[in-house]
């Protein structure tokens, strides 16, 4: 039926049975998720805070709160998922939610900028309490060439394999998508245990001066996101046999978000383990020859000697 030449049907039927509007867009139901979720965030905080401040209880709380987070996510997730399997995932759908990960993406990044600038600044101006020194007096580093060596490799390579599920899943090969994402997967369980080993490893504690502080802080909020990247690609991985190329936009953002994490750790390989785990040597050990040595020898030898005396 045609009122004024437009057609007053408004809906169309997908083949679930479910009425889609003829727009690019898909108009939510509403959902109790997100404020359950909102409450349950705030509750986790809270708890923690007591934690911290060691009140009787207060890790009980926090394990129920966290739980709770994960619960109320779950279903949120799961609504979500099945939005996309009912077909209300469009083009448009799909792009928005592109952006939302990019926009995600990009607070992460600003979030891991301001870690590393709070490690520089106490790198670059190393106060009395420290030593006056970086590394600081009576801390002994983590090498970079040990176990973060051990990583950069484990995470170089699921760059590759996470790109190699995407381009399996593109070409219809979900065996092969398949072969790749447990790859991935695996790489990321590695990545996580050598990190555990890093950390039991270490002479200093997190609690040892700024470095401590600021070394556990930035490393162990990224080893959090790798957690949260390979549960993501196993989500992936379990719900695979539903996906199909170009309905694969979970597995996108989850490979978009792995890339994330594997940029982020050369940026913490290379400021915190090579530059700000770095040991200055001494004037002797940076000599190349004998003269060099003889020279620093009797320089240092003759400092000593014509010393003033100390009042």
């Amino acid at each position: 039926m045609f009122v004024n030449g437009r057609s007053n049907k408004k809906l169309s039927t997908s083949s679930h049975g479910l009425s889609r509007p003829h727009h690019g867009y898909h108009l939510v139901d509403p959902s109790p998720w997100p404020a359950l979720t909102r409450l349950c965030v705030m509750w986790m905080l809270v708890s923690l805070v007591l934690v911290f401040h060691q009140y009787a209880g207060a890790p009980t709380l926090a394990l129920i709160a966290f739980l709770a987070v994960n619960y109320s996510a779950f279903l949120w997730w799961r609504d979500v998922n099945r939005e996309g399997m009912e077909g209300f995932h469009t083009s448009k759908v799909k792009n928005g939610l592109h952006l939302g990960m990019m926009l995600f993406i990009w607070s992460e990044r600003m979030f891991f900028v301001g870690l590393l600038w709070a490690f520089l600044h106490a790198a670059l101006m190393p106060t009395i309490q420290v030593g006056m020194s970086w590394p600081p007096v009576g801390i002994v580093p983590v090498h970079w060439t040990a176990l973060p060596r051990t990583n950069t490799i484990l995470l170089l390579r699921s760059y590759f394999t996470a790109n190699a599920a995407k381009h399996a899943m593109d070409h219809n090969n979900k065996s092969l998508c398949k072969l790749h994402l447990r790859t991935t997967i695996g790489l990321g369980l590695l990545f996580v245990y050598c990190q555990y080993l890093e950390y039991t490893g270490a002479a200093f504690t997190f609690s040892d001066t700024v470095f401590g502080s600021a070394f556990y802080l930035t490393t162990g909020f990224h080893g959090l996101h790798v957690i949260l990247g390979f549960l993501y690609l196993t989500v992936c991985y379990i719900t695979l046999n539903s996906a199909a190329p170009g309905r694969c936009t979970a597995m996108d953002l989850a490979i978009l978000y792995w890339h994330f994490v594997d940029v982020v750790w050369v940026g913490l390989l290379v400021i915190i383990y090579i530059w700000g785990c770095a040991v200055p040597r001494s004037e002797l050990e940076a000599c190349a020859d004998g003269s060099c040595a003889l020279y620093t020898v009797l320089y240092e030898r003759k400092s000593h000697e014509f010393a003033h005396p100390t009042l």
